[in-house]
C-alpha cells in the first residue's frame, strides 16, 4: 500500500486486531478512513505479532507505532485464537478440582460420551483434562431445592488445597452439586482457597455457569482454569506493551458470543474469548449487510488454518449453545460457526487408500507453506495457488515477503504430482478443487442441513485467502452473488470495531408454565440478574439509560433433555404470559425441528432465564464513494499467464490493481484483482464490480 502523508493529530483512532493461527490482522479506523496491515502470528509471544502489525500500519502513515498510540485517543479491540487452540489441544495450565464427594468420576463418565464407532473395542474414554490424582472429593451436599443436606467440611478443603498445591496445580475449579441453586458452599470454598493458596487461579462453577447439568457446568469451570495461564500471560503482555508505548485508550477483548468485554473480565473468565475471531467476522458482515440493505447472508472466512462458515437470516446472528470439544460438553455459548481445516496453510496429503486429501492439519505461520521459505516441507493450498500463478509472488504482503515459486512447484510435484502422474499445474488444481469441495460442504452444513436454501442467500467472503475461491465455492451450491467486503483480508479485525459491549447472564429457574403464581419467583430471579448486569455495565462506563436489555428463555417440553431458545417480554412476567408462551412454544419447536414434531399436550418448561445487556460503542465511519464509469482499463495493472483451475488450462488474463479499481468499474472473468494482502479471482463466466461502499460484488 502506498504511504499517506503524516498524521498531524488524529482526533479519533480505533484499532481492531485479530490474532489468527497464521496471520495477525490489524485495522485502524481514523475518522472516515481505514488503514490495514497484516503480520505473521508469533506463537511464542502473540503480543509481538500485534506490534509487528501495528508497526506496519504506522509506517504507512509515516509514523512510529508508539507515536501513533500516544497521540491518539483511541479504542483497542482484540480477538484472539489462544483459547480456541488450548481447548482444541487440551493443553494448558495444570488444573485441580474440588468436587462433591462421590462425584469424582463425573469427568470420566462425560454423560456417557461415545464415539461414532460400531465396534465397542474402539470406544475410548474421553481424555482426562484433569489428572485423576488432582481431583479432591469434599464432604458437602446441597439438594435440588437448594437446601443444605451436609455442611461443608472446611478442614477437608484446607487439606485438599495443600495437597493440590504440592502437586503443582496452577488453577482450581470448585465444582459442587446443585451449586447453581445455592452457592454458599462454593463461595466459602473459594474464600478458603484464596487464604491457603493465594497465587492459584480460581473458578467457581456457580459463578461462571449457574445452569442445571453438573457436567457442563463443571467442564466450563475446568476449561476456564485450563486456558487462564497462556491467556492471562498474553493479556498482561499486550496491556503492558501498549501502556509503555503511550497508549491511554480503552483496551477491550472480543467474545465468542459477540461483543467486547474489559481486560478485567477477560482475565477472570478467559473462556469467554473462545472463537472470538470468527465471531468478529460475522459481526462485521452483519454490519455491512445492513448498510447494503441485504437481509439474508452466508459468511465465509478463510485464513491460513481454517474456513469458518455461518448463516444469518434477516440479519439475526445465530448463537450455538453449549459448545463441545470432542466428547466434552461445556455451557459456553458462541456465535454459530462451522469450522473446517481448509486454509492457506492446509496440508495436501494422500490417505491409506491412495486418495488425495486436503487438511485438516495446517502448517500455520511457523514454518508455514514451503513458498514462505521458512522451513516448511509439506505441500499446502497456498503453494498450489502460487504454482498456478494466481498469487503474485512479488506482491505477497505488499512485497514485504517474496514467495519461492520454485520450491512450491517442487513440493507439489513430489507430494502429489509424482504419485498420480500429474504435472505441477494439474496437481495444484487438484488441491484447489479439494479445498473448494471442503468449503462448499461446510456451507451446506450451515444451510441445507438446517433447512435453508443457500440459493436465497448472498455470500460474504473474506479472509486473506477466500477471495481466490469464493465464486467457485458458491457455484457448487447455487449461490449467485458473492460480496468481498472492503478490507476483506483483515475483515474479522474490522468486525471487532463494529461490535457493542455485550454480556449475557443466565440462571436455571425450572418453571412449568402451568404452575399458577410461580411467575413471581421468576421475576425475582430476573431482577437479580438485571441488577448484576447493570452493575457490570456501569463499571464498563454504560449507564442504565444507555444500554439495551434483551431477555430470553430456554424452553422445552417436560421430560425433554435439550431446549429451544425464545424471546421473553422486556418486563416482568405474568400468568397471562405463561399461557401465551405455552401456546407459542409448539410452533417455535416445529419451526426448528419440522412439522408434527412437537409434543402435543405435554407441559412446557421455562428452564433457563437469560438477560443480555448491550451497550453501544462508537462504530467506524464508512467511506462512501460515487459510482463512476464501468470502464476498468484505468485499473489494468498487467497481464499474466495463469493456470485457471476451473478451465484446467493456462491463459493470459488481465490483472487489475485494487487501489485503482474504483466504484462503478466492472470486469468480466477470467481476471484477477490484485491487492497487497489478498487476491480476488474472477472465474470465467463471472463478473466483478465495485459498489459505492468499496465492496467487490461477484455475480454469475
Amino acid at each position: 500500500m502506498a504511504k499517506t502523508k503524516p498524521v498531524e493529530k488524529p482526533s479519533r483512532v480505533h484499532i481492531g486486531v485479530d490474532v489468527g493461527g497464521t496471520h495477525t490482522d490489524l485495522i485502524l479506523a481514523m475518522d472516515s478512513s481505514l488503514h490495514r496491515s497484516k503480520a505473521f502470528t508469533t506463537h511464542d509471544d502473540y503480543s509481538r505479532g500485534v506490534f509487528d502489525a501495528l508497526e506496519i500500519a504506522a509506517q504507512e502513515l509515516n509514523l512510529e507505532s508508539a507515536d501513533l498510540l500516544s497521540r491518539s485517543n483511541s479504542m483497542f479491540v482484540n480477538g484472539t485464537t489462544i483459547v480456541t487452540n488450548i481447548l482444541t489441544e487440551f493443553r494448558g495450565a495444570k488444573v485441580g478440582v474440588l468436587i462433591t464427594r462421590g462425584f469424582k468420576d463425573t469427568f470420566r463418565f462425560a454423560r456417557g460420551a461415545r464415539r461414532a464407532e460400531y465396534d465397542d473395542h474402539k470406544q475410548l474414554n474421553p481424555p482426562d483434562v484433569v489428572q485423576r490424582n488432582c481431583i479432591e472429593e469434599i464432604d458437602e451436599r446441597i439438594d435440588g431445592t437448594g437446601h443444605v443436606v451436609t455442611s461443608l467440611d472446611e478442614g477437608q478443603v484446607r487439606a485438599a488445597v495443600h495437597r493440590l498445591r504440592a502437586k503443582g496445580v496452577e488453577g482450581i475449579a470448585i465444582c459442587y452439586l446443585w451449586s447453581f441453586r445455592n452457592s454458599v458452599h462454593e463461595k466459602r470454598t473459594e474464600e478458603i482457597v484464596r487464604q491457603e493458596f493465594p497465587e492459584a487461579f480460581v473458578t467457581v462453577s456457580s459463578e461462571i455457569h449457574p445452569i442445571i447439568r453438573e457436567f457442563e457446568r463443571w467442564m466450563t469451570a475446568v476449561f476456564n482454569c485450563l486456558c487462564y495461564k497462556a491467556t492471562t500471560r498474553y493479556l498482561h503482555r499486550l496491556n503492558t506493551r501498549l501502556r509503555e508505548a503511550g497508549y491511554k485508550g480503552a483496551l477491550t477483548f472480543f467474545q465468542g458470543i459477540g461483543g467486547s468485554i474489559s481486560l478485567d473480565t477477560a482475565e477472570k473468565f478467559p473462556i469467554l474469548l473462545l472463537a472470538s475471531g470468527p465471531a468478529g467476522g460475522v459481526t462485521g458482515a452483519n454490519f455491512i449487510a445492513e448498510k447494503m440493505g441485504i437481509s439474508s447472508i452466508l459468511t465465509g472466512d478463510m485464513g491460513g488454518t481454517s474456513f469458518d462458515a455461518s448463516l444469518l437470516e434477516n440479519r439475526k446472528v445465530t448463537i450455538s449453545k453449549s459448545v463441545a470439544f470432542g466428547e466434552l460438553e461445556t455451557g459456553i455459548d458462541i456465535v454459530d460457526v462451522i469450522s473446517v481445516g481448509a486454509g492457506g496453510g492446509s496440508i495436501a496429503w494422500t490417505d491409506s487408500r491412495g486418495v488425495p486429501q486436503v487438511g485438516p492439519h495446517s502448517m500455520g505461520s511457523e514454518p508455514g507453506p514451503v513458498c514462505y521459505g521458512r522451513g516448511g516441507g509439506e505441500a499446502t493450498v497456498t503453494d498450489a495457488m502460487v504454482v498456478m500463478d494466481v498469487i503474485d509472488v512479488n506482491n505477497y504482503l505488499g512485497g514485504r515477503h517474496r514467495l519461492d515459486i520454485d520450491a512450491a512447484r517442487r513440493v507439489i510435484e513430489k507430494k502429489i504430482g509424482e504419485r498420480f502422474g500429474w504435472s505441477a499445474d494439474r496437481a495444484a488444481a487438484a488441491i484447489h478443487d479439494l479445498v473448494v469441495i471442503n468449503m462448499a460442504n461446510a456451507l451446506r452444513e450451515v444451510s441445507v442441513e438446517r433447512g435453508y436454501d443457500p440459493r436465497h442467500f448472498a455470500m460474504f467472503a473474506y479472509g486473506g485467502t477466500l477471495p481466490m475461491f469464493a465464486m467457485q465455492i458458491c457455484r457448487e451450491i447455487g449461490i449467485r452473488q458473492v460480496i468481498i467486503p472492503n478490507n476483506s483480508s483483515v475483515f474479522s479485525a474490522f468486525g471487532l470495531l463494529t461490535a457493542d459491549y455485550v454480556r449475557q447472564y443466565s440462571r436455571t429457574v425450572d418453571w412449568v408454565l402451568g404452575d399458577a403464581g410461580d411467575y413471581q419467583r421468576i421475576n425475582a430471579v430476573a431482577a437479580e440478574l438485571l441488577e448484576v448486569a447493570l452493575e457490570d455495565a456501569r463499571k464498563e462506563g454504560f449507564g442504565r439509560e444507555s444500554v439495551q436489555i434483551i431477555r430470553s428463555g430456554d424452553f422445552r417440553f417436560l421430560g425433554q433433555v435439550y431446549e429451544v431458545n425464545m424471546p421473553l417480554p422486556e418486563r416482568e412476567l405474568t400468568d397471562a404470559d405463561a399461557a401465551r408462551m405455552a401456546e407459542e412454544f409448539p410452533q417455535q419447536y416445529e419451526r426448528a425441528y419440522g412439522k408434527g414434531t412437537s409434543w402435543k399436550g405435554s407441559p412446557v418448561v421455562l428452564l433457563n432465564y437469560s438477560v443480555k445487556v448491550v451497550g453501544p460503542r462508537s462504530k467506524p465511519e464508512l467511506r462512501r464513494g460515487e459510482l463512476g464509469e464501468e470502464d476498468s482499463t484505468k485499473a489494468l495493472k498487467s497481464n499474466r499467464t495463469v493456470y485457471l483451475p476451473d478451465l484446467k488450462e493456462r491463459r493470459t488474463i488481465p490483472i487489475y490493481e485494487d487501489s485503482r479499481f474504483l466504484p462503478g468499474m466492472r470486469v468480466n472473468g477470467p481476471a484477477i484483482i490484485d491487492e497487497s494482502d489478498t487476491t480476488v479471482y474472477v472465474p470465467d463466466g463471472a463478473t466483478c464490480r465495485r459498489d459505492e461502499w468499496f465492496n467487490l460484488i461477484l455475480e454469475t
